[in-house]
């Protein structure tokens, strides 16, 4: 009695060992504290709280009606977002591969055929030799010989060591992460629209203050031709205003060359044919007051669509790893088929007589392909590797994104308040130019340089403007780029 309470201790400690050994092995892959990384707790040592725009809708963060339609219209048609799109049910279909892979293989067959044994053969006289007088009738065989079948087979590789459901779990981290694509891809055509788009208003603004310009240059080339036939200028100065008046009507035809370029570079965007594109001015622009809260840096984390693709790739190929070590391990496989089968049509379906069935089970372990084995799980722990490091590279790199244009945010409001001082500035000094100028207190080279350089205080004003709406973009887009 005690040896056979032994034996059934030790039958009991096995099955607890193996079913321990199952349990761990089906444990699901994870970060672990060496491969996690640590942000700071705050941008540039700089208080905040966890409210960030990167919760933010699209539709909330842009206060654009129009832009907020172009938007929706490009994520509906724009061809590289739908192509994406395709690319996760790609992914998906990975997935049910690998679901199906911890299922028995089922297969249901039918079939029937005839075939005469020769007369002169070991089967042709085997089968007249078996039909004796004592056996009945129906069950002697005929010639020539018929045969139907109907059988349903199936094969089945039990997942003892986890190896099928490390691959599934593999298919699905990176069916996650082609939807993190598309959340990236997403944020990204978002960004574009909004940039072509406010650009677009910043080259109206442009072709606003250089037509301007022309003519400003027009009325001072009329003065000084009206001056040079009294005889109180010479004509190098009227040559002056007529020169400087064809360089801005050269500026302009550049100018509206790109405009033309921006409205069918947004009509891609859409997934149209080029149309003209309806935008606000360059003043409402100016006024539109966006969300700046960056939140706290681990967040990026939560939210970056391509830290959280770099993330799942990473456990991905962590689920590659112990797939390929576990191929090491034997598998057992349990197979077999059951069915009718005879030789009258009558009798296919008598039960049990007709009924057939076979089961059988096996294991099989790689003896001669440890080479071959040892390679793919090498290869695998490189991947692996590579995924690591490539997560790595992918936060820092975010993070620094987001500090540099933190950096620039804050700066961009003392900027633009410097240039409006200086436009303010240029402004009076054209004014009081032209004035001195008239009354013989300051030369045409006067007049000329305040022009040229209240010109190119303006363009610098407005591509000011611009970069600053651009700037608020792409800060939305690095933080995450909203929650829908």
């Amino acid at each position: 009695m005690k040896k056979m309470k032994n034996n059934n201790i030790n039958k009991t400690g096995l099955i607890m060992g193996a079913f321990c050994l199952i349990m761990v092995s089906c444990k699901a892959p994870s970060l672990t504290p060496t491969e996690k990384i640590e942000l700071p707790e705050f941008y540039m040592d700089r208080e905040t709280d966890s409210t960030t725009i990167s919760s933010l809708s699209w539709k909330t963060f842009f206060p654009d009606t129009l832009l907020q339609s172009y938007i929706a219209e490009a994520l509906n048609n724009n061809h590289t977002f739908l192509q994406t799109i395709e690319r996760i049910s790609v992914a998906r279909s990975q997935v049910r591969v690998g679901k199906g892979a911890l299922l028995p293989d089922l297969s249901l067959g039918i079939d029937g055929g005839v075939q005469r044994f020769g007369e002169y053969t070991m089967d042709g006289v085997g089968n007249s030799t078996t039909n004796t007088p004592d056996l009945e009738k129906d069950k002697h065989i005929p010639d020539p010989y018929r045969n139907f079948n109907l059988g349903l087979n199936f094969q089945w590789e039990a997942d003892i060591w986890g190896k099928l459901t490390d691959k599934k779990r593999s298919a699905v981290s990176r069916w996650m992460q082609s939807v993190e694509a598309m959340r990236l891809a997403r944020t990204l055509l978002i960004s574009e629209v909004g940039t072509h788009y406010f650009e677009l208003i910043g080259l109206d603004k442009q072709r606003y203050v250089l037509r301007e310009a022309i003519l400003t240059a027009r009325d001072a080339y009329n003065l000084t031709n009206e001056l040079m036939k009294e005889g109180e200028v010479t004509r190098l100065s009227v040559d002056q205003f007529r020169s400087r008046r064809l360089k801005l009507e050269e500026m302009l035809l550049a100018n509206e060359q790109q405009i033309s370029e921006k409205e069918r570079a947004i009509a891609t965007l859409l997934g149209r044919l080029p149309f003209k594109v309806k935008r606000v001015s360059f003043e409402t622009a100016c006024s539109y007051e966006f969300p700046t809260d960056a939140g706290i840096p681990s967040q990026l984390l939560q939210y970056r669509p391509d830290i959280k693709a770099a993330e799942l790739e990473l456990l991905a190929s962590k689920s590659d790893v112990s797939a390929a070590r576990k191929a090491f391990f034997p598998s057992i496989v349990i197979g077999g088929n059951g069915g009718f089968n005879a030789f009258d049509l009558d009798k296919w379906f008598t039960a049990p007589a007709s009924l057939v069935y076979n089961l059988g089970a096996g294991i099989t372990a790689p003896i001669f392909k440890q080479n071959t084995i040892r390679a793919l799980w090498n290869d695998a722990k490189s991947q692996q590797r590579i995924a690591l490091l490539g997560y790595h590279e992918t936060v820092l790199k975010a993070y620094e994104e987001v500090l540099n244009l933190i950096t620039a945010s804050s700066q961009m409001h003392q900027r633009k308040e410097l240039k409006e001082e200086e436009s303010r500035i240029h402004h009076r000094s054209i004014y009081n130019a032209n004035e001195m100028f008239k009354v013989g207190f300051a030369g045409y080279l006067d007049v000329l340089s305040a022009d040229e350089r209240f010109l190119d205080c303006e363009l610098e004003r407005i591509a000011l403007n611009v970069e600053s709406c651009k700037l608020h973009i792409m800060l939305y887009r690095a933080l995450g780029g909203g929650s829908n």
